[in-house]
């Protein structure tokens, strides 16, 4: 077994304290050696929660003394709110800090970094883990483990790169490289697209009449993403790619195939869509 590395880091400030914070949070106090964790949130409440459950070593009540001697920042806030933050926090930012993130898009935030002469500071993380829950009642230490970490390098020099990647690793995860505008089309297709699909499905059930606890398995599965939280996924859409579109229209001609075959009584060539996707399943476990 590869041997995990020891925690680069040893003075960890966390920007929000919600299930990603929390999770971060409960992770890194689980390790046999755990860092000095600190974190600012909105919500205070969230905060106390952390410091009773012994998560935090310290509740920051601003942005001086969240950012004071920190070796790294996490902003586990949402896209709109964390650009925003940056340029509140930037004056209060010492030299040595290195920046990540967990948003689940990046090129807004490369640009930000730019904007405040930052980017040679930050290496951009969107672990591929979350919930539908929110809140640090719903964070959790396996959160990371196992999960892959898409890093988007930047700027930033190689050792400050495999600083953030070996904190990953620390912390159970699986950190792989991608380009900033691959990132985010990629997320248009495999994360965007899921999401929007739930929340239709979640629509037409609603409309017709239905409850999702009539549901099966198979339902509650497909429905699950449909409780996610509206205000982060807003920020996202804003931000989101033309990709997001034309994956969009990708599902409507797929299901209007569907529907035409169905209308036709074409149960056969119905199989052999469900076969290719079946195939398409399996070839991927």
């Amino acid at each position: 077994m590869t041997p995990t590395p020891t925690l680069p880091f040893q003075r960890i400030g966390l920007v929000g304290f919600g299930l990603m914070g929390g999770s971060l949070g409960r992770a890194l106090k689980a390790l046999p050696s755990p860092p000095h964790v600190r974190a600012l949130s909105a919500d205070p409440s969230e905060l106390n929660e952390g410091v009773e459950a012994g998560v935090l070593d310290q509740i920051a009540r601003g942005s001086g003394e969240l950012l004071k001697d920190l070796d790294l920042l996490v902003y586990t806030t949402p896209l709109e709110v964390t650009l925003n933050l940056l340029g509140v926090h930037r004056p209060f930012l010492e030299p040595d800090t290195v920046v990540t993130d967990v948003v689940s898009l990046k090129v807004p935030l490369l640009a930000r970094m730019v904007e405040l002469d930052l980017e040679k500071h930050y290496v951009g993380s969107h672990p591929m883990a979350g919930g539908e829950g929110s809140g640090f009642g719903a964070s959790r230490a396996e959160l990371f483990r196992g999960a892959r970490v898409w890093m988007v390098r930047g700027e930033a020099p190689r050792g400050i790169f495999r600083g953030v990647r070996d904190f990953w690793v620390g912390l159970g995860a699986r950190p792989e490289p991608i380009g900033a505008e691959t990132h985010d089309r990629l997320m248009a297709w495999v994360s965007h697209l899921p999401q929007l699909t739930a929340n239709a499905l979640a629509l037409a059930l609603e409309n017709a009449g239905f409850r999702r606890d009539q549901l099966g398995s198979g339902g509650l599965d497909m429905t699950r993403l449909a409780a996610s939280n509206p205000e982060m996924w807003k920020d996202l859409f804003r931000a989101a790619p033309e990709e997001a579109s034309t994956a969009l229209k990708k599902l409507e001609e797929a299901l209007a195939d569907l529907r035409e075959l169905l209308e036709r009584g074409r149960a056969d060539q119905i199989g052999t869509r469900m076969a290719s996707t079946r195939n398409w399943t399996e070839k991927s476990r």
